[in-house]
Formats: structure tokens, sequence, C-alpha cells
């Protein structure tokens, strides 16, 4: 097993090896070769039983594995995060790689276990269709959701693929151990075989550039920045997976019990977790009213919620910029109470503030705590909302259940593509769409056969 004084100097975890910078940059330019090399194609039960063992080790809270995966989540120096997040997301990865489950999101988006064997045409006699790998999987993973990377990787070995992974150059090497865990539990070797994992800054623009030139299709997490900065080295014909960039937000309905402490407390606890830094964090809070006193008020109980909720939450570390900006936001806030067009609320520290604005647009937050509270009728919301409807992800959602249904129409009328409970808009199940799109299917082919014989009544004919 490498040692924690291995990986600092050898981070590259290349088909079951760990090498150094200078070997990974060798290798790079064969990266179009991996997939050549491989024997045949990957059996989905080996990807099935790798994530059931692996899974069983994440519930071990004693043993070596977990302990090298927690210490690179709470890492100071790089993911940094507070030990119930840590616990929380291993333990939401250990639930995500339930064989079961995952067999269930196989069914659900590629039609069954099997989604490579040949099938009967549904509207040719004669024809079958299967799921084909779209070959070679990049993946760009994002640096503020410790997990996305794996689980985007296992989703592109369910599909069949062979993954390469490039995290950030300042992050942990939480990805990579992982992912090389997850290779271990699988004792074919078939999962060690397409796996690769880097580790390099996205402004080394030629590491850049070799890693997606082999490329049949590259998953990108992250801001309109970085989809772009990859976008440009695509070579003609591959497919471009955008997760993001999205902006959250949660909706007080006039049905709803708004001044209830328990709900705001929730929608609190929604937006100190993880320093708003994923996209399912709430950045604007809108109540359902054109009453100025009122969006006040309500500014005013949410600020007694954050204020009740902080404690609980580890102040996360700020870079100069990301201070100079909260800063900044709030300093014009403040000034433009002035105007009768705001009022702010902030902690005595500065942990959290909460900018009441009586302009209903969408606002991007600085994050860190800092949430916007705005006025928006629910006759508004496709008015107001649909303009920014592309980026428009999570909506938390307090009103009577009986309204539950018409108010979040609205909002998929709007653009949303996910309705959650206050106080649980970043959690999420097994399976879920990402941004509305089914992933298998977008790390895969649908391909067909148009010959006599091909396609059985089970589809079996053809292996």
């Amino acid at each position: 097993m490498t040692t924690v004084a291995q990986t600092m100097t050898t981070s590259y975890y290349w088909q079951g090896e760990w090498v150094d910078a200078e070997e990974a940059g060798r290798r790079l330019d064969r990266l179009g070769s991996l997939l050549p090399a491989l024997p045949g194609p990957l059996d989905v039960e080996h990807v099935l039983g790798a994530c059931e063992r692996f899974a069983g080790t994440l519930t071990d809270r004693d043993g070596a594995e977990y302990g090298r995966l927690f210490a690179d989540l709470t890492d100071p120096a790089t993911t940094a995060l507070p030990v119930a997040d840590a616990e929380a997301a291993l333990a939401g990865l250990a639930a995500a790689l339930d064989r079961g489950l995952l067999a269930a999101q196989l069914t659900a988006e590629l039609g069954g276990t099997a989604p490579h064997r040949p099938a009967p045409a549904a509207f040719a006699g004669g024809a079958a269709e299967l799921w084909q790998p779209i070959g070679t999987l990049v993946h760009i993973a994002p640096r503020n959701v410790a997990v996305a990377g794996v689980l985007s990787v296992v989703e592109g070995l369910l599909a069949g693929n062979v993954n390469v992974v490039k995290t950030s150059g300042g992050e942990s090497l939480f990805t990579q151990h992982a992912l090389a865990m997850l290779a271990d539990a699988d004792p074919s070797g078939q999962v060690r075989d397409r796996l690769v994992v880097l580790r390099f800054s996205s402004r080394d623009t030629e590491w850049l550039r070799r890693l997606c030139r082999p490329a049949d299709a590259v998953a990108v997490w992250g801001t309109e920045e970085a989809v772009e900065g990859v976008a440009r080295f695509l070579p003609s014909g591959c497919r471009l997976v955008e997760w993001g960039p999205k902006i959250s937000l949660a909706y007080l309905d006039r049905t709803g019990e708004r001044r209830d402490g328990r709900a705001l407390r929730a929608l609190a606890r929604d937006i100190l977790r993880n320093g708003q830094r994923t996209c399912t964090s709430p950045q604007v809070v809108y109540v359902d009213t054109d009453d100025t006193e009122v969006l006040f008020t309500e500014a005013r109980a949410l600020a007694d919620a954050l204020a009740a909720e902080a404690d609980a939450f580890p102040e996360l570390p700020r870079e100069t910029a990301e201070q100079a900006e909260v800063t900044n936001v709030v300093t014009v806030a403040r000034l433009e109470e002035h105007l009768g067009l705001t009022r702010t609320f902030s902690g005595p520290d500065g942990r959290w503030h909460v900018l009441a604005d009586k302009r209903p647009g969408l606002t991007a937050s600085p994050l860190f705590g800092t949430v916007w509270v705005k006025p928006l009728p629910r006759e508004d919301i496709v008015r107001v909302l649909h303009p920014m409807r592309r980026y428009l992800q999570t909506v938390g959602l307090h009103t009577a259940p009986d309204h539950a249904v018409p108010v979040a129409t609205e909002f998929f009328r709007a653009g949303a593509l996910r309705i959650a409970a206050l106080g649980s808009m970043l959690d999420s199940y097994p399976g879920e769409p990402h941004d509305g799109q089914l992933a298998l299917q977008r790390y895969s082919r649908r391909v067909s056969i148009a010959m006599a014989g091909v396609a059985g009544p089970s589809g079996g004919n053809v292996r």
C-alpha cells in the first residue's frame, strides 16, 4: 500500500501505479493508446462488485482507508472540510456506491444492467440497438465538491469508458486515493486498467491540451470560465459534457409559515454549509411579497436564524480576493440603505451577512455566508427568473403542502432543475439527474445493428 510520504511526491495515479510529475508527463501523449490496448470491453459486474467492496471500507471508521480519505478531506491546506462535513461526505459516497442503487441507475438510464447487449429496436423489426461507451472520457473534477469527481468516474465506468481525471493543482489527493481504493477492490484489474488520475493546474495549458487531445468526451465541472478554458482544447467531434455553473435560491411562499423558526434555521444551515461553495447552496432568498416592510422583517428573522446556527459551522478560510469581494458587496449594500433600497444585517465577526434588497432581479452572492433577500410574488416567478434560466439549479421551497406542486411548476417553467425542502438543498439521492441530464447516457453512445437475425425475442443473439 502506498504511504503518505510516497504520494506526496508521486501524486499521479496511472493504471495502478503511482508516478511522479516527470513520468506522468512522459506518459501523457500515450493516453490515446490506452483503449486500443485493452483486451475487450469492461464487464459492468466488475464495476458493481468493486463499488460494493469499496463502499464497505467507507463504513469502517477505524480502518486505514477511511482514515486516509478523512485526512484528505479535512486537510487544512487544501480541501479543509469541517469534521462533520467530511464524515457526511464519506457516508454519502458509501451510500452512492450501493450496488442495488447503481444497478437501479443502470436500469433507469440505460435500460438494464447489461446495456451493452443488443436489444430489439422499438420501431424496426429485425434491427437491434445497444449502448456503447463513448470511449476515452476525460473528467475535469471540481474543487468545491470533493466526491463529485469520484462519482463522475464511477458513472464513466458503469458506461464502460476509459476514464482520465484531472484534479486541481491545489487540492488534496482525495480523488486519487479514493479511485485507487476502488481499483484495488476489483480483483480482475479491469477497473484499474481504465483509470488515470492527474493533478495539475488548469493554467498549465500545455498539459491541458495534451490531456484533451485523445478524448472522445470531456466532462467539465465548474464555472463558465472553467468550461471555456477547457472547450478551446477539444478536438473536432469531441463531446463536451458541462456540469455547471449554476445558481440556487430559496423561496418563502406566502402560504407557508415564513416566521417558523425551524424552517428559517434549516435554511440558515443550507447557507452556512460548505461556505456556499456548492452550486446547490442558496445565494438568494426570495419572499413571496411586494411589501418592503415584510421583506425587511423576513430578512431580520433570517439573520436571527443565522446567528443561532453559525457556531455549529466552522468558518472556512478565505483568500484575499474572496474576502475583498464580500467586503465590497456588503459595503455597497450598506450605502444603498440611504436610498431606501436595501437593509443589511451582519454577524458581529462578519461571519455572515443578510442583504435585503427591494429589487427582485437575481443577483449572485459573494458566498461565505452572504445571502440576498429579495421580493418575488408568485405570479412574477417566471417573468423575473426566466432570463436566467440557463443558470438556475436548486430551489429550496417552503410552502403549504398543497401548494408545493403548483409553486414548483412555476420554478420549472422558469428553468429550475431541482426542488428541495429547506435544510436539504445540498443533499441528493443516488442516481439523481445532474443539471437536468442523465449522466450515463451522456457518457455513452446509442448504436444500432440492422441485419437479419441479430435481435431475437430477448435481444440475446449477439455477444
